[in-house]
């Protein structure tokens, strides 16, 4: 069994591609909740239903968030009403959402909540949290501290980041399934998602960060040249102290990750990489489409042996 490190949009695609070369009882996805929030009395867990509705084939693949085809009845009523949400969430999608809100009034841990997500959208990949225990990514800027959404969503990564924190991760703990998961798998991958803000909250767990020594970890790198296939990891590493690109990179996973796997345009780099000791594999990753997500989980899995 192979476990794979997830947040948003990049590794979802990632995890589409290993699906359809992989059996389900082959991986394990152990996703990101740094992000998570509250958005109009409703408990929102953004990269775990990314993961969902991904591995569920309903992901809406404009924006790699939501469901496909989904209405938005309800926040366009609201909106007429005069409240305008933070995140625009779907009608279905935000079932998904008050299901998980109604769960966890009821004390229901949110990973056995995301378990029951799994069984009730079909997704036979087991799926979840980093931990039970709250981790909240919190952006220093040059405006304030913010979260991440009003970082990212409200102001469009705009204000000048000056640093990252994780609050509450000295105190987290993985969850059973996650250590138990970590503890029998043959590799573990950090998925092509943003390393601040996605798998950062996710490293930042003492009890995962130690399950990871003397593992084969391999990352998959979000970057091609000079920057990120998507979203604000760029001004992020930046923010950080690292450059937005496979160096920087490596900066970030030094000590954690063994081997690499760069885009044909980092090529150039790669002699670069192996100096400082990692295990460097080439390939096209950028997942434009069902065909190139396949065509790089195959080749993930080729590696994996």
């Amino acid at each position: 069994m192979y476990a794979v490190l997830s947040g948003g949009t990049g590794t979802p695609k990632l995890l589409q591609g290993l699906c359809s070369c992989l059996s389900p009882e082959d991986l394990f996805v152990v996703v990101n909740t740094g992000e998570d929030t509250w958005v109009s009395g409703t408990y929102l867990s953004p990269d775990i239903d990314s993961v969902l509705y991904a591995c569920a084939g309903i992901i809406d693949r404009e924006r790699w968030y939501g469901i496909e085809g989904d209405s938005f009845v309800t926040h366009e009523a609201m909106v007429r009403l005069g409240y305008r949400e933070l995140l625009r969430m779907g009608d279905r999608d935000r079932a998904t959402k008050l299901y998980r809100t109604v769960r966890l009034g009821q004390g229901a841990p949110l990973s056995v909540v995301t378990a029951e997500l799994c069984e009730r959208l079909g997704v036979a990949v087991p799926v979840a949290p980093m931990s039970d225990d709250p981790v909240t990514t919190r952006i220093h800027t040059e405006q304030g501290e913010l979260s991440f959404h009003e970082y990212w969503v409200r102001d469009r990564a705009r204000p000048a980041v000056t640093g990252v924190a994780y609050r509450g991760c000295a105190d987290a703990v993985p969850c059973a399934a996650v250590s138990r998961a970590l503890e029998r798998a043959r590799a573990v991958i950090l998925g092509p998602s943003n390393p601040v803000t996605s798998l950062g909250p996710i490293l930042s767990v003492p009890g995962i960060r130690s399950r990871l020594e003397g593992r084969r970890v391999i990352a998959v790198s979000p970057f091609r040249g000079p920057g990120a296939f998507s979203g604000p990891a760029d001004a992020l590493m930046r923010g950080i102290g690292l450059a937005p690109d496979v160096g920087g990179l490596a900066d970030r996973y030094a000590g954690i990750a063994d081997e690499l796997v760069i885009d044909r345009a980092d090529a150039d780099r790669a002699r670069e990489l192996e100096g400082r000791g990692f295990v460097v594999h080439v390939t096209d990753i950028g997942m434009k489409d069902l065909y190139t997500q396949n065509r790089l989980g195959e080749y993930i899995r080729d590696i994996l042996g």
